[in-house]
């Protein structure tokens, strides 16, 4: 983890930019499916029976709400273990709030980290910090929506970002 994030410090100084490409491709009525290209993993894309899909995949909307948490949680790994900071559970949930009116978008992302860890509250803080300042989607959804986190530590309230 600490190459990683040294990776990341220089390609910050010398502004290095990089692409990602996702391929997709449309199956029968509502079920989509994505991956990487020169990947291995799939991964489905459907809409509950209730809403006219099969149920064969999560919502569009869902994977975008969990690319929030999943790509935070990345960095809470690594700065956690770069920094030796334990770590006994660490959730997130994230809720979207929408308009079913056009233009359709989110009007406002709110996300919930709950940390166990017998590290301090101001570690604790300063990890909550570095991990969404870090994330890609927490930074990109900030430019378009409202945005905001809530962290507890150990069952109690730490901070807002």
């Amino acid at each position: 983890m600490r190459k990683r994030l040294e990776f990341y410090r220089a390609a910050e100084l010398e502004g290095l930019r990089r692409e990602l490409a996702v391929s997709l491709v449309k199956h029968d009525n509502l079920l989509s499916e994505a991956w990487v290209e020169g990947g291995d993993v799939h991964w489905f894309s459907d809409e509950p029976k209730a809403h006219g899909g099969s149920g064969r995949g999560v919502s569009p909307l869902a994977y975008f709400l969990s690319s929030l948490g999943l790509c935070q949680l990345v960095h809470y790994a690594e700065h956690a273990a770069a920094e030796d900071i334990p770590i006994t559970s660490l959730k997130m949930t994230v809720k979207g709030s929408f308009s079913l009116t056009r233009p359709r978008s989110f009007e406002e992302i709110d996300y919930e980290v709950d940390i166990e860890s017998p590290a301090s509250p101001e570690l604790i803080a300063r990890l909550a910090r570095q991990a969404a300042e870090d994330c890609f989607v927490t930074n990109t959804l900030k430019k378009a929506c409202k945005v905001k986190g809530y962290v507890t530590h150990n069952g109690f309230k730490l901070l807002e970002l």
